[in-house]
């Protein structure tokens, strides 16, 4: 079994409800088994029972393969945690890819709805910024396939696929002209963080997730906003689903006085203990947070309230509190596994708790489902912190 440290923050379950099913289904899962601890005792009679009995009485075909990931779902879903889940063979490259805040495609992030795909992000360097495409487009088809026809999920497969591959994209670009384009797939880094000098001084920093890389993108952004004059600064982590530790303790550094910054414990009581220096940024802060704002982006709202250096704006977090780490197993599939709990600077667990913001804004269910798409002038929640920065 080879262990990769990535603490990623998002849940990857085959779903719950299928687990007894996927149990009774299994064939020779049994022998896999021998030499397990008696804590396991019951998973392993239960696996023998079942195996007896499927092959003595199963009149279907099996798919040992299929029948092996659904059984690793089942057992990782019979732990009762969302943040733990298996993750099959055949999606763990890409799961992978990720993890390096990287992706293979044209080099876009977009909303996509049953009948709609609008474009939210285009990555640097990207296929697609060569290409023109902006923030806003609508893609209307790929290779053939068409939203209208064959719908969002059918074409977001097709544009997906293996790097220097072409893909044929039909756009409908925000002036309402349609253009027909041919972009060559790569892989690229994602963009993670951006931001802009906004009135007044104020420098608006957006931080997407903290997969690998973020915090050098942070990083840059950060300085380019200082150049600019930035007198103060908004730090978004609005539907942020969290990341990796280390990437937000480098985000967080240059913010915080000297101190801790976030503590994980293991099963075994021993604990790893992330700092920040005595170099700090000595400006205003504001931090936009939101139900959807997990794990990392929770507790580098939290660090930055409990050490009083940034007014939380938006509504309480989620509430999250325990790291992963994703073990890769033998077949190529892997494991993302709840193994640390974390706490605050203050030693304070968020499990089930969450963060309140120090000023309580909610969006609209229209600036919800448009958030990607709001302008610093109809963010009800970023004009507060604006306000508050003043």
């Amino acid at each position: 079994m080879k262990e990769s440290r990535t603490l990623h923050e998002r849940q990857i379950s085959l779903g719950t409800a299928l687990m007894l099913c996927v149990m009774a289904a299994v064939v020779g899962i049994a022998s896999c088994y021998v030499g397990m601890s008696w804590r396991t005792q019951a998973v392993q009679n239960k696996l023998r029972e079942i195996d007896r009995l499927v092959a003595d009485r199963y009149v279907g075909e099996l798919d040992t393969a299929q029948l092996a990931d659904y059984a690793a779902a089942g057992y990782i879903a019979g732990l009762d945690d969302q943040w733990s889940g298996y993750i099959p063979a055949e999606q763990y490259a890409a799961y992978a890819l990720r993890s390096e805040g990287k992706s293979s495609g044209i080099g876009a992030s977009a909303v996509t709805r049953e009948d709609s795909i609008r474009i939210s992000l285009v990555y640097d360097g990207s296929p697609a910024q060569a290409a023109g495409l902006e923030k806003g487009d609508w893609i209307i088809g790929a290779d053939g396939l068409t939203v209208a026809a064959d719908g969002a999920q059918a074409v977001v497969d097709a544009i997906q696929g293996e790097e220097g591959e072409p893909v044929e994209l039909t756009v409908e670009k925000l002036s309402g002209a349609v253009e027909q384009l041919t972009l060559t797939r790569a892989v690229v880094p994602q963009k993670m963080a951006w931001g802009t000098l906004l009135d007044g001084g104020v420098g608006y920093l957006r931080i997407e997730s903290f997969v690998e890389g973020s915090a050098e993108q942070f990083q840059t952004v950060l300085d380019a906003l200082l150049e600019q004059g930035a007198r103060a600064l908004v730090l978004d982590v609005r539907f942020n689903g969290g990341g990796l530790v280390k990437e937000m303790s480098a985000m967080l550094d240059p913010l915080l006085p000297a101190g801790t910054i976030i503590t994980l414990t293991g099963k075994d009581g021993k604990s790893t203990v992330y700092s920040s220096d005595e170099a700090m940024l000595d400006l205003p802060l504001a931090v936009l947070i939101d139900d959807r704002s997990i794990s990392a982006a929770e507790f580098f709202a939290a660090a930055l309230q409990e050490y009083e250096r940034a007014t939380l704006v938006g509504v309480h977090t989620t509430g999250k509190g325990r790291a992963q780490r994703t073990y890769t197993l033998s077949d190529g599939s892997a494991v993302n596994l709840s193994v640390e709990t974390y706490y605050t600077p203050e030693g304070r667990s968020l499990a089930d708790v969450g963060i309140a913001p120090d000023v309580e804004v909610a969006l609209s269910d229209e600036q919800r489902a448009d958030f990607y798409f709001l302008t610093a002038e109809n963010d009800t929640q970023l004009q507060k912190a604006l306000e508050i920065l003043a």
